[in-house]
């Protein structure tokens, strides 16, 4: 079966007016792109770390030299602090087991009581 001449004129204008449709999307993404960075859309540039306290610190309460958990050393050090021996750093200060900023000899029997013995 023969198709009429004019079916296919019609076929060759929709296909050539579908590419010029897809053509001028593809220019218009291409000249959008480019304009974004023409007016100042860059990159991240420089990246700036975090540190612990800014994202929400993993520090526990009671550890006074910062090895990550409670033992005898930080109940020592509490008691140094307590009696005078020595003054609190800010860190110290920080890791106080009940958090009121002062560093006792009751903060020194909670630990105690925290602590695994093994």
């Amino acid at each position: 079966m023969r198709f009429p001449l004019y079916y296919y004129d019609m076929s060759l204008q929709n296909i050539f007016a579908a590419h010029r449709r897809t053509l001028g999307i593809l220019a218009l993404g291409c000249a959008s792109i480019a304009s974004s960075f023409g007016l100042g859309i860059y990159t991240a540039g420089t990246v700036q770390p975090v540190s612990l306290i800014e994202a929400g610190s993993t520090e526990v309460r009671g550890d006074m030299n910062g090895n990550g958990k409670i033992d005898l050393e930080d109940v020592r050090l509490i008691l140094e602090i307590a009696q005078g021996y020595r003054a609190a750093s800010t860190e110290e200060l920080r890791a106080d087991p009940n958090d009121d900023g002062i560093l006792t000899v009751d903060d020194a029997m909670r630990l105690l009581s925290h602590i695994e013995y093994r």
